[in-house]
């Protein structure tokens, strides 16, 4: 028996609105468009932080869903350009402090226990979709250290990994990566994909995150993740912000590509693909996205390398995505790329150094993976015994770490 029912889906789709200078709209100047939007389309749109969210309600199949897509973005390009202002889909502003989402709603659930242990269970494929949505390589004038700054840096606290839950024990909080949001909708919430500049590429990710859990959720296991498989599902939360879709994924005790990983999980979920009206041919953009090993973020990342200067690269940048179909024309040219390395030890060792510098509080190296705190306490000492770091106890402050230079 099938935790969904019906099964269906949809998108939260966060759009910044930009005027003609490439500044953001705060959220008091989008309420008009929100308002108007919701009403004219008869779909929930909403604002939220600086954006207009594109909620594009319940949805059947792909068909239904890439119609709305359309015809909401139709609209809300026609209506800001009235006012000589343009949409700007992306995952991040690339000067401005701005990440933004395309959340998907899978539904419908009512059994809020029965998601928690569904998140349990999906929270090993979920970096793989963080991977194949990355489109934030740009972000307050810093460009390519990741091709999801908006992954890595936790949205500013808006998309969190999930915890291992057991329901008796807890429930689950606003934000995670994953997680049942019955209070809103009684739905399933993806939230780590990054906004896609794409609207097709949406339509093909919301309708396959759909159609995954769905699959998954015919059998939902009480298995918890053990220890190992949680430290691995945060590594590869990390390359998958770093690398997109030329991660490599630690994936049951191999290294594996999160391009062939995708392509099994799609494998793996064709049934309920087709009773979602779609098949594998129909999500076209993702397959040449998993043959190229190539994601949104590349094509920021190829439009960065052109223009230096970060005022001038966010006015081509946005110039370009308000044409909705330029990621589709870029796949089609764009190079075969090589995926990266596995992160073996010394590259999770050199992540957590990287945040270390003279009077570093311990606490700041969570942020460097996200490990839970025996993880990094033990990454902690092993620079030490390396000779990399000093640690200082102080009553002050706590725990003070040191990098030798």
């Amino acid at each position: 028996m099938s935790i969904f029912e019906p099964r269906t889906f949809s998108t939260d789709w966060e759009i910044m609105v930009i005027d003609r200078l490439d500044r953001c709209l705060s959220t008091e100047q989008c309420d008009a468009f929100g308002g108007a939007l919701q009403a004219e389309l008869e779909l929930p749109i909403q604002v939220d932080e600086n954006t207009i969210e594109l909620a594009l309600g319940i949805n059947t199949s792909l068909e239904q869903f890439w119609e709305r897509i359309r015809r909401a973005t139709d609209r809300a390009a026609a209506m800001v350009r009235e006012f000589d202002l343009d949409l700007f889909p992306a995952g991040a502003h690339p000067t401005e402090r701005m990440f933004n989402a395309s959340h998907i709603h899978v539904g419908s659930m009512h059994d809020e226990s029965g998601g928690i242990y569904l998140g349990n269970q999906v929270m090993k494929y979920i970096p793989a979709f963080a991977a194949l949505a990355a489109n934030s390589p740009l972000s307050r004038r810093r460009r390519g250290e990741f091709k999801s700054y908006r992954v890595q840096h936790l949205a500013h606290g808006c998309t969190r990994p999930t915890p291992v839950r057991d329901p008796h024990l807890g429930y689950c909080t606003w934000g995670e990566d994953a997680a049942p949001k019955l209070y809103g909708a009684p739905t399933m919430e993806v939230r780590i994909l990054d906004c896609a500049s794409s609207r097709r590429l949406l339509a093909e990710m919301g309708t396959l995150v759909g159609a995954f859990l769905h699959q998954q959720g015919e059998k939902v296991s009480r298995e918890p993740p053990g220890r190992e498989e949680y430290r691995d599902c945060l590594t590869n939360r990390w390359a998958a912000a770093r690398y997109g879709m030329q991660a490599t994924f630690v994936w049951d005790g191999q290294a594996r590509p999160v391009a062939e990983i995708l392509d099994e999980m799609i494998d793996d979920c064709l049934p309920a693909l087709g009773r979602l009206g779609a098949k594998r041919t129909d999500l076209a953009t993702i397959e040449t996205m998993i043959r190229k090993r190539t994601c949104q973020a590349d094509f920021a990342l190829g439009l960065a390398r052109r223009y230096p200067d970060p005022h001038l690269l966010t006015s081509a940048y946005a110039k370009l995505v308000r044409h909705w179909d330029v990621f589709d024309d870029y796949l089609r040219t764009s190079p075969v790329l090589d995926p990266a390395a596995v992160p073996d030890e010394d590259a999770i060792i050199q992540e957590h150094l990287a945040h270390v510098g003279e009077g570093t509080h311990f606490y700041q190296l969570r942020g460097a993976m996200y490990y839970p705190p025996p993880l990094t306490d033990e990454i902690i000492e092993r620079m030490i015994r390396k000779g990399l770091i000093t640690r200082e106890v102080t009553t002050a402050r706590g725990m003070l770490l040191h990098r030798i230079r």
